[in-house]
């Protein structure tokens, strides 16, 4: 398959991860249909997991380094963000920058807990299910407008969500506006998690789905930005539907991440990031820093059926679990343990997260009987392990331009050698690493995945999703069981979740034992923020500017 196909493939992952996609003209409304009888609401949050003792708290303060203070300033608050989109279009720009920016500018049908990823209210007040679970209704807050003041109906974001084109609304039949305040759609098949995904998409009137800058409906809109698309001037929006904030302007500077040092010289910022891997030091006194869990999963992809090359044995699988010692690989590669290490593909705050479950334990002897069960062994002296009388070698392909990866793949693959094993990190173009992934030519990868709020993981367990090529189900994994409970988990008659989470314990344990990737860690993201500005309450599943109305400069 050609590389270019494959990008594709992987970047229309990435763009759902984000919540925005490419799009083309929009397509006529369906026709109403009459509403059948409904069942109770289901708006109420759902059960927050127990925490357990690898998370680190949804926002840790951590100590800054004495620089020198900054010059007493007044005027509008300053948001600083790392990169810069061309568009304010949440539909077709995909940059990280535009998603920190969006709940600014764009409503969306639910929101998310930012720690949970639970749904919540957003212009939708309340959502419900029919008796047989094949329609789900939401009932929008009274008197909603755009930012211009045009009132935003039902019919309206029907046709809004339907320009978007977005490959979840395969799943439904029918987008029914049953009057100006009730939505409802009707599923060809249940999928609880296209409903997460519909509802999360940013809203926008369907004439300026492809426009540079369309209006929305949040607390915030545009009055200036400049020509060099550097610097954003936001006002608040005097139709906003919900409590207005408290700060009348806000000036959003997007910043190139090789000038965030100059930026902070500058003295001007009362919120910045986010950063990842690369915090800046000192950090100003002024700002302190804010530490959460990023939505993203690190992992070595062990695969079950590589091209042109033998598997590893069941044992020898194992044997790579148990070789590992992850706490000092967490201290290692991020800086002191600036993460935490994971036991499934779910991160612990998770609504869905299975907290009974546990990384596997570093055992080197227990991984030496292993690899001697699976047939390896020394033959020849030479102190590496042999395999059909000739020296096993391994490579861990990885990505060579990103750091971390790198890192972590030679502190992973020097444990691996400690047993005996001859294994050498591979590094290669992001573009050759995606090519042997997506045609699973390859036996040890070093790579990672964003953590979508919903469960739903079908994209990269089920059997139905490892054509090479085509699926994300990279490693060959094929389990009939678990192919079961995860059809399953989006079926769910009404999408209650106590049922729903249920069933991903049952899928976390499942791949918990088998770990058909051996699930390593979870980094942090984090913003430096200003005395002055408090009310940020940062988490993994929401951009920081979730709750922008409970934001106050002093």
């Amino acid at each position: 398959m050609k590389i270019t196909v494959i990008l594709l493939t992987f970047i229309s992952l990435l763009i759902t991860a984000c919540q925005s996609i490419t799009v083309i003209p929009t397509p006529s409304p369906t026709t109403t249909g009459s509403p059948p009888e409904t069942v109770e609401a289901t708006a109420t949050p759902f059960p927050t997991p127990s925490p357990v003792s690898t998370v680190l708290p949804t926002a840790t303060v951590l100590t800054s380094s004495p620089a020198p203070a900054p010059v007493v300033r007044d005027g509008p608050a300053i948001l600083g963000l790392v990169g810069q989109p061309q568009t304010l279009n949440p539909i077709t720009e995909s940059s990280a920058a535009l998603r920190e920016l969006r709940p600014l500018l764009f409503d969306t049908l639910l929101q998310l807990d930012p720690e949970t990823a639970s749904l919540q209210p957003g212009l939708a007040q309340s959502w419900e299910y029919s008796e047989n679970g094949r329609q789900v209704i939401f009932h929008l807050r009274p008197n909603l407008t755009w930012s211009d003041g045009s009132p935003i109906t039902a019919a309206s974001l029907a046709e809004s969500l339907q320009a978007t084109r977005h490959p979840a609304l395969d799943r439904f039949w029918e987008f029914s506006p049953d009057d100006d305040q009730t939505l409802s759609l009707r599923f060809i098949n249940i999928d609880c998690g296209a409903v997460t995904t519909l509802a999360q998409l940013p809203l926008l009137p369907a004439s300026q789905i492809l426009d540079a800058m369309p209006m929305g409906s949040g607390p915030y809109m545009v009055a200036d930005w400049s020509e060099d698309k550097r610097t954003l001037s936001l006002v608040r929006n005097p139709n906003y539907h919900g409590e207005a904030p408290s700060m009348d302007e806000l000036t959003v500077r997007f910043i190139p991440e090789n000038e965030i040092d100059i930026a902070l010289s500058e003295g001007q910022f009362d919120a910045i990031g986010p950063f990842q891997f690369n915090l800046p030091h000192p950090i100003p006194s002024y700002l302190r820093d804010i530490a959460y869990p990023a939505p993203q999963m690190i992992y070595v992809a062990i695969n079950y059926d590589p091209r042109d090359t033998p598997p590893l044995a069941p044992e020898a699988r194992q044997a790579l679990l148990y070789a590992l010692d992850r706490q000092a690989i967490l201290t290692e590669v991020l800086a002191g343990g600036d993460g935490q290490l994971l036991a499934g593909s779910l991160l612990p705050s998770h609504w869905a997260a299975n907290n009974a479950l546990s990384p596997p334990p570093y055992d080197p002897d227990e991984a030496r009987n292993l690899l001697a069960e699976a047939g390896l062994t020394d033959r020849n002296g030479d102190g590496w392990l042999d395999q059909d009388n000739q020296r096993l070698e391994l490579f861990i392909r990885t990505d060579g331009n990103n750091p971390l990866q790198q890192k972590l793949s030679w502190l992973v693959s020097s444990y691996y050698r400690d047993l005996g094993l001859y294994v050498r990190p591979g590094s290669t173009s992001s573009d050759n690493l995606l090519d042997d992934l997506f045609t699973h030519d390859f036996r040890l990868a070093m790579y990672s995945w964003f953590i979508l709020p919903d469960p739903d993981q079908r994209l990269y367990w089920h059997s139905d999703e490892s054509t090479e090529g085509e699926g994300l189900n990279l490693i060959s994994y094929n389990n009939p069981a678990l192919d079961d409970l995860l059809e399953q988990g989006v079926e769910v008659p009404g999408c209650q979740p106590e049922a729903r989470a249920e069933i991903y314990r049952q899928i976390q344990d499942i791949l918990s034992q088998e770990r058909p990737v051996d699930f390593l860690l979870a980094p942090n993201q984090h913003f430096l923020i200003a005395d002055r500005l408090s009310g940020l309450e940062p988490g993994p599943f929401a951009p920081i500017t979730w709750n922008v109305g409970d934001w106050r400069l002093e």
